[in-house]
């Protein structure tokens, strides 16, 4: 793959790189691990005149607990998701949807804000920090703001960021301990593939681990932005679990999920993969209460 020529630019602080950007950004691309980027470099697909590195910004590689929240860098990799002690216990859903993520070398040079900065449908990150009620701290030179993810994308590719904007901080819900949840893909192949669907779940239990306090369902790969089915998590809501009350559930999510969707981006056969794959990933994180 021969590259175009560009200049490429890292500074060691976010002052630098905000100001370089509120000159340059429509002229210039930001790179983390650069697993897409430098693919649709390669291609012609995107054209720049400068490449920014935020490798090397301080504080960008963090995993931190700030009291009920989970504070991540943009640049920590899929591999350090996935082997996060503090993810794996307060989050583990978000470790194991980037544990699903291409191959060993992609997870390991590949981060959690290209992930969502791509806006990729098929992002694995993504149905997870769904459901974690997740929210990005976007910056530039001019402040700093604050976005649910839910409304940081606008269509497959492209999200509400400014050029001259990144995603400085990811924070993410802290869990109880051993709250349920599950995180199921399909593929076309076992190994290195995108997601033809996916859906994260997190269910809260009554104290007797019977009743479902709270559903949280996000499906991935067959909406064009990411969205939670409220209608189907309701249905869950107040209910212990059984096996009429989880194909209610996942029947609702693939018709959200399909028929309020434009046909051309989904079609109508993959109505019950959809229903099959949620009532897998309910069981299973029924599974998990213990």
């Amino acid at each position: 793959m021969i590259l175009p020529a560009f200049d490429y630019v890292s500074f060691n602080n976010l002052r630098d790189t905000a100001d370089f950007l509120s000159r340059y950004g429509d002229k210039s691309k930001v790179i983390a691990g650069g697993t897409d980027l430098m693919v649709k470099l390669g291609s012609g697909e995107v054209k720049v005149n400068y490449i920014v590195d935020l490798m090397d910004i301080a504080g960008f590689k963090k995993i931190e607990v700030h009291k009920d929240k989970i504070s991540i860098g943009p640049t920590v990799t899929h591999t350090e998701l996935v082997t996060s002690n503090i993810l794996n216990t307060y989050a583990p859903v978000l470790s194991r949807g980037a544990g699903v993520i291409g191959s060993p070398q992609i997870r390991n040079q590949g981060t959690i804000g290209g992930n969502i900065g791509n806006a990729s449908p098929a992002a694995d990150t993504v149905p997870a920090l769904m459901v974690l009620n997740s929210r990005l701290k976007i910056i530039s030179r001019d402040g700093e703001r604050w976005v649910p993810v839910a409304n940081f994308f606008l269509e497959p590719h492209k999200t509400i960021l400014a050029r001259d904007e990144l995603i400085a901080e990811i924070e993410v819900e802290k869990l109880p301990e051993d709250t349920p949840f599950s995180f199921q893909r399909v593929t076309r192949r076992r190994a290195m593939d995108i997601a033809q669907m996916s859906i994260a779940v997190i269910l809260f239990m009554d104290e007797n681990r019977e009743h479902i306090l709270e559903a949280r369902i996000s499906p991935g790969s067959v909406t064009p932005t990411p969205v939670r089915i409220r209608e189907a998590e309701k249905i869950l809501e107040g209910e212990r679990a059984s096996d009429k009350i989880i194909e209610l559930a996942a029947e609702e999510v693939s018709i959200k999920a399909i028929d309020e969707t434009d046909i051309q981006w989904i079609p109508e056969y993959k109505k019950p993969a959809l229903k099959g794959l949620v009532i897998r990933a309910i069981k299973d994180a029924l599974e998990k209460r213990g």
